[in-house]
């Protein structure tokens, strides 16, 4: 998507500048980090303490070259999301380290420094969302649940009678999507705490913890989203049933699910079981729609309800004479 192509490196830019300055002018991060990397030191195994260099100004660079290769890599479109999780990952240390507001005695000094920290955490929120992009893929639990119901599948063939196989097929599933939620569940929780505790701030922990549980919150959502299709006797209409929340998250899912290729005459897309909540749902639908049209197929909505009815009239586009010259098609 253009979006991506042009976001991507948007995003990545702060960091790899960032990145740059940090390797060639150290010395001032390098004393405001001493403290913690003592502190870390300090609370970690001496095993574990023994990895982390005792320079101050190694570690700086070290959290420099990561943000420069990690902004490459997402920049790029090199691993994009294992990039911003990178990132993501020395966002927080650094915005602690760096921005530390809450120290500071001096009003003009506070707000400065209270400004940068509202930055970071507007970067770790585009990074987060990053972190959960697709691109349309089935994301990593879908396939965590799909492995297991395989693996539950081939244990299941193995076992003496039906019935058991069935239940442990059940079984593993279950574990799977338990342990996919399970993890975007606490992930803020987590966050959270990590947060109070390195900042002593409890409000700003909660923020952190609302915020990240807002985002895994969304992409849970989006992982319950599901397009089933079916093809009519004689061939020639091809049914999309949508079920579930169709918003940002879950936009990309529902482009994805479509065969645009396929020789039909018309195309259903039953939204009974769904409901559309924002502008970017809105914008899919105008593009699967429009994309279908320009196959010279014939395409129907149907089943909306009157919440997402509304707002397809209100923010929609295809049903216009001139949506192929407004959306550029």
């Amino acid at each position: 998507m253009l979006i991506r192509r042009i976001a991507r490196p948007m995003l990545a830019a702060a960091f790899i500048a960032t990145g740059v300055e940090v390797i060639r002018r150290p010395e001032s991060l390098a004393e405001t980090a001493q403290p913690y990397i003592d502190k870390a030191k300090g609370a970690l195994p001496p095993t574990a303490a023994d990895f982390i260099p005792s320079d101050p100004q190694v570690v700086v660079r070290v959290n420099g070259a990561i943000h420069i290769v990690g902004g490459l890599a997402l920049a790029t479109g090199k691993f994009p999301r294992l990039a911003a999780l990178s990132l993501a990952s020395v966002v927080v240390p650094t915005t602690l380290a760096g921005h530390d507001f809450w120290n500071e005695t001096d009003p003009h000094e506070r707000a400065e420094q209270q400004a940068h920290f509202i930055q970071n955490v507007g970067l770790l929120g585009g990074l987060l969302l990053a972190t959960v992009d697709t691109e349309g893929k089935p994301s990593l639990a879908w396939r965590g649940r799909k492995a297991a119901a395989a693996a539950g599948e081939k244990v299941a063939s193995a076992l003496p009678t039906g019935s058991s196989g069935s239940a442990t097929t059940e079984v593993l599933t279950d574990k799977a999507s338990h342990l996919a939620g399970l993890v975007s569940e606490r992930t803020g929780e987590l966050a959270e705490v990590a947060f109070v505790v390195g900042t002593h701030n409890l409000a700003i922990g909660v923020l952190v913890g609302v915020l990240l549980s807002g985002v895994f919150f969304a992409w849970k959502i989006a992982q319950i989203f599901e397009v089933r299709t079916e093809l009519s006797a004689d061939g020639t209409t091809r049914v999309y049933h949508v079920t579930g929340q169709l918003f940002f998250a879950s936009a990309d899912q529902f482009m994805a699910a479509f065969d645009f290729a396929e020789p039909v005459q018309r195309v259903v897309i039953d939204l009974t079981h769904a409901h559309i909540w924002d502008i970017s749902s809105v914008a899919s639908i105008d593009k699967a729609v429009l994309k279908f049209r320009q196959q010279g197929v014939d395409v129907v909505l149907s089943g909306l309800n009157k919440a997402s009815a509304t707002i397809v009239d209100d923010l929609g586009m295809h049903q216009r004479a001139d949506a192929d010259i407004v959306l550029g098609r």
